[in-house]
């Protein structure tokens, strides 16, 4: 009884902790997040906007931004809206390692930008946006943000109408 009890603690253990250090389960609940109707064109070098969540999913915006699918650089706040705004997916990163990294940049392309953070909240490895929608990732898990990447790309507002 003991032997039978011990495997299904060690069972319900190695689940709870996804596994083999695959990064499953490091990535919680995809959430919505409340749009901030302050969906207005800032214009270059103009002060930057407070921001309702962080990273912003929403909020005033600079209008078409582009930019390179992997960034080195952290990227400006009205630009990942703006970006967002056009159906593009972020992640942002803070604090991988080099291989880290290289899989999270696996990522990039077909609308999905890949970026160093400054910071990202609750101690997060890996923060995936979308227009007004986001998964927080304590560690990489391609698997998880592939799905996020995959579900919300090019699924931005028709905020021009």
């Amino acid at each position: 009884m003991r032997a039978l009890l011990a495997a299904l603690l060690l069972a319900v253990g190695v689940a709870a902790c996804g596994g083999a250090g695959d990064g499953s389960g490091a990535c919680g609940p995809v959430r919505r997040e409340p749009l901030d109707a302050r969906a207005v064109h800032v214009l270059p070098g103009a002060d930057e906007p407070e921001y309702r969540t962080d990273p912003p999913t929403s909020g005033p915006h600079l209008p078409a931004p582009s930019t390179e699918d992997v960034r080195a650089e952290p990227i400006a706040a009205p630009v990942q809206v703006g970006l967002l705004e056009e159906g593009a997916v972020l992640l942002q990163h803070v604090g991988l390692s080099d291989e880290e990294r290289a899989e999270v940049e696996a990522l990039a392309g077909d609308g999905v930008v890949v970026a160093p953070a400054e910071a990202l909240p609750d101690d997060a490895a890996v923060v995936a946006t979308a227009w007004v929608t986001k998964q927080v990732c304590t560690d990489v898990d391609t698997d998880a943000l592939t799905t996020f990447a995959e579900a919300h790309v090019e699924q931005a507002p028709d905020t021009h109408e």
